[in-house]
């Protein structure tokens, strides 16, 4: 959205905070049960204000999709450039991507938003995130770390598991998340390791 508006110093900040209580009030309940009230009474900004930087609530989720979106991006590449097995890559990626507020989001896209212009925009992002897990699945097969079988339903079964936990968790942080990484990384040991077998 281009609202003409003029980047300064101090309107970056103010979009950003809002950007920042949004994510993590859309986090806590819901598109559909979050009042712009909500986000706005946080940082004790006048309601009318938010529209100074966003025309509506849906434009404002979307831009907040997005800045999960660009922060798994950053997530991908540092892993991708790590020297280790597909299989570790994948552990090392749950240990990482499960600790950012807002994930659950990605999952619970409203369809109402289709008509906005970066609906688009996010889908395409998320077929590309999905190709590179994928990739990494199909890679740890050529490789040895990881079984055979369908990558893509692997891949669909690991993040259904993990969008899964962190709901039910409710996880917000990394110190909360810490205490079941054990548990995911075994989880994706006895699922997908070729190793596994051997460990007993």
């Amino acid at each position: 959205m281009d609202l003409n508006i003029k980047n300064t110093p101090k309107r970056i900040k103010k979009k950003d905070a809002i950007l920042d209580s949004a994510l993590t009030i859309f986090s806590i309940y819901g598109y559909n049960n979050t009042k712009l009230e909500q986000i706005t009474e946080s940082l004790s900004l006048t309601d009318k204000s938010i529209y100074y930087y966003f025309s509506s609530k849906g434009d404002l989720f979307i831009e907040v999709i997005r800045l999960v979106q660009n922060k798994l991006d950053v997530l991908i590449k540092s892993i991708n450039e790590s020297d280790t097995d597909h299989l570790e890559k994948i552990k090392l990626y749950t240990a990482k991507a499960m600790t950012i507020n807002g994930l659950t989001l990605l999952m619970e896209l409203p369809k109402s938003l289709s008509d906005f212009a970066r609906y688009d925009e996010i889908k395409a992002n998320e077929s590309r995130q999905y190709k590179v897990w994928t990739t990494w699945f199909k890679k740890g097969q050529l490789e040895g770390s990881i079984i055979q079988g369908s990558a893509s339903k692997q891949r669909n079964f690991l993040l259904g598991s993990l969008f899964y936990l962190h709901s039910l968790y409710s996880v917000k942080d990394h110190e909360v998340y810490s205490e079941l990484q054990p548990l995911i990384d075994q989880m994706i040991d006895r699922m997908f390791s070729t190793k596994f077998g051997l460990l007993k």
